[in-house]
């Protein structure tokens, strides 16, 4: 049998100064697997969140294409504050004056935040839910489809598992050019918080923010500054318990601008850092790259007249 010679363990494995190299290829290899890995997952959520994009888009052109008009538009704006509603038969209201839809549609059992609920940006419920028109509006039977005139609601135009309720600052309500229509110049953590608006979104998940996207911990609460909580029902709804029914994190809503005026109705995807950016001055239908913060940077903007 023969025997190694101490002499020769030196030709045997590998020295310290090798395995030190060996060490730091694998792990240079695995950043760059791990790298890899982050950028695939980071590219699937933005291709997701288009799909979902171009799954709003659809529904808010047939919406159209079934009444006429979109959302904000003709018939479908809520009737004035101080509006009277007269039932005239078990199947109709009228308004006093006359408006559009029954401002008791509207989901806040207060009749001051209506306007500010119906006027959000990311408020999808006439997507999800036929509309309640004034009885004595001239174009109330657009409220339902017919299938003679081939006009009228035809909804749901949206899943309504997608469905989920959100808050915001009403600042995100904000409009230099039309009353009612924001056109994305406003912030969603600025102003009194808007509570429970029917909405839906994609992409990375983010907890709830304060001031300057900072972190807070009270989305549950009606006041303060703590925006963007998810929630699965609404806080008015019988049986909400906040230890069950607050979302830790959710992905951020998209946000509709400019259907009720023609202000380049387009969608907004906050990307994935989760913060919107704002709106481009030159171009609302391209993400705003001016933003100081450069939070518009990865922003989507689906414009529905493209």
């Amino acid at each position: 049998m023969a025997l190694s010679k101490a002499g020769d363990l030196r030709d045997c494995g590998f020295t310290l100064i090798e395995l030190l190299v060996v060490c730091g290829i694998l792990a240079a290899l695995s950043y760059t697997a791990w790298g890899t890995y982050i950028g695939i997952q980071e590219g699937a959520e933005d291709e997701i969140a288009r799909a979902e994009m171009q799954r709003l888009a659809d529904g808010l052109r047939r919406f159209k294409a079934d009444t006429g008009y979109y959302p904000g538009q003709g018939p479908f704006v809520l009737s004035s504050p101080g509006t009277l509603e007269t039932a005239v038969s078990a199947t109709r209201i009228d308004c006093t004056p006359v408006g559009g839809i029954l401002r008791t549609w509207a989901a806040p059992n207060l009749d001051a935040d209506r306007d500010a609920w119906f006027a959000s940006p990311v408020n999808l419920a006439l997507l999800l839910e036929a509309p309640a028109l004034c009885g004595n509006h001239p174009l109330a039977h657009l409220n339902r489809w017919s299938p003679d005139a081939r006009r009228g609601w035809h909804g749901p135009y949206l899943d309504s598992k997608s469905r989920l309720w959100v808050d915001h600052g009403a600042d995100f309500n904000a409009s230099t050019v039309v009353f009612t229509a924001p056109d994305g110049t406003g912030s969603p953590l600025a102003g009194a918080k808007l509570l429970d608006i029917p909405a839906f979104g994609v992409g990375p998940r983010y907890r709830a923010a304060g001031p300057s996207w900072s972190t807070c911990s009270s989305q549950a609460a009606i006041t303060g500054n703590c925006m963007l909580g998810w929630r699965e029902v609404t806080r008015e709804s019988i049986g909400y318990d906040a230890s069950r029914h607050e979302l830790p994190a959710r992905a951020r809503p998209f946000a509709v601008f400019g259907l009720a005026n023609g202000d380049h109705p387009r969608i907004v995807y906050w990307g994935r850092d989760g913060r919107y950016g704002g709106r481009n001055t030159a171009d609302p239908c391209r993400p705003n790259l001016s933003h100081p913060d450069d939070y518009g940077d990865d922003d989507q903007v689906l414009c529905l007249n493209d």
